[in-house]
């Protein structure tokens, strides 16, 4: 079996290229991989109403316009659905400064990009299994 057989995981990244590289790691361990290329709120909420169950959500941090991934982490949190999935952000921003700011937030972990081939799939399973990853590459 593996690691990652039979788990769904919602991604919510503007980067194409990140999204398809997050995206085969994934999908090579067994997950599902579900995503979002940020449109509005009204969309995400929407598209991930439509993917549940969801054993993850994995946000970017930065996207065009005014929002970020800790906007995004406050209208999924709204919606109770979703409170018990945990959520990791996903980024290249300085986690010297955004791992605390995630942590006060209440996001379940933060994984630096590039991403380690080596490492994000079991990064991804200790997420979904209840442990917190704060990986800073």
């Amino acid at each position: 079996m593996l690691p990652l057989e039979e788990k769904r995981i919602f991604y919510v990244e503007d980067n194409v290229s990140n999204l398809a590289l997050v995206q085969m790691i994934l999908e090579q361990q067994g997950a599902k991989v579900y995503f979002e290329r940020w449109g509005d709120e009204t969309d995400l909420i929407s598209r991930l109403q439509s993917c549940m169950p969801i054993n993850l959500i994995l946000l970017d941090l930065m996207f065009a316009g005014n929002t970020n991934g800790y906007d995004l982490f406050d209208n999924i949190r709204q919606i109770p659905d979703f409170n018990l999935i945990p959520i990791a952000m996903l980024s290249a921003a300085d986690p010297s400064i955004e791992m605390p700011k995630a942590r006060a937030k209440g996001f379940t972990g933060y994984i630096s990009k590039p991403v380690k081939l080596t490492l994000f799939p079991q990064q991804v399973a200790d997420l979904i299994n209840g442990q917190h990853v704060w990986y800073a590459g």
